[in-house]
């Protein structure tokens, strides 16, 4: 299924004012690029990236010590190529920080967990300037326990959700996303009935 993040966004439901505005934001920078692609590239100063939130049947949330800006987040990058869509951009960065296969995915669609930006420093080593990403996250619920740790991780670890507040503290989109799990949470206490 492909995943129209124009449509999408239209149509999308913001968690709070903060998430609105992130989403009036993308969409005013969406419609400032010429074509998605552009819109992905990394050769624009700002663009558009992918992200998933990963979380276990039993609720917990699997979080990644991104090595390089050394901050607890979830599973993201860039758009490559061979990408179709930011849906599929989000599972293939997934699949490659954490090990799991389709197979182990129980529930992942192509609708937009929440909507972010973040604002991502210079870095002379690379010669990139400061510039934003506009990051799409879909949620993933998965079945197993076991991953792997990629070179760009310095660790993962499954946490409950105080727990994941507490190492993302400083990150609005993971805290608003952990909001949202908690309300179905609430509701229901297995993610599996989610799927």
């Amino acid at each position: 299924m492909h995943f129209d993040l124009q449509q999408e966004l239209l149509n999308y439901v913001p968690f709070d004012e903060i998430e609105a505005e992130n989403v009036k934001k993308t969409l005013l920078f969406l419609n400032s690029c010429p074509s998605l692609s552009e819109a992905c590239s990394r050769n624009h100063k700002n663009h558009l990236t992918a992200s998933t939130l990963v979380v276990g049947v039993d609720g917990k949330i699997l979080l990644n010590h991104h090595k390089k800006a050394n901050i607890w987040i979830q599973f993201g990058g860039h758009c490559e190529a061979e990408d179709i869509d930011l849906y599929n951009t989000a599972l293939r960065e997934m699949y490659e920080e954490t090990g799991f296969k389709k197979e182990n995915i129980l529930y992942s669609e192509p609708k937009i967990l929440d909507c972010a930006i973040y604002e991502v420093p210079a870095n002379r080593t690379k010669g990139e300037p400061a510039h934003k990403h506009f990051d799409i996250n879909f949620l993933v619920v998965v079945d197993s326990f076991k991953y792997h740790k990629s070179v760009e991780s310095t660790e993962l670890r499954w946490c409950n959700i105080d727990e994941a507040r507490l190492l993302v503290q400083n990150d609005p989109a993971l805290l608003r996303m952990f909001d949202k799990v908690e309300k179905f949470l609430k509701n229901d206490n297995k993610m599996r009935n989610f799927c």
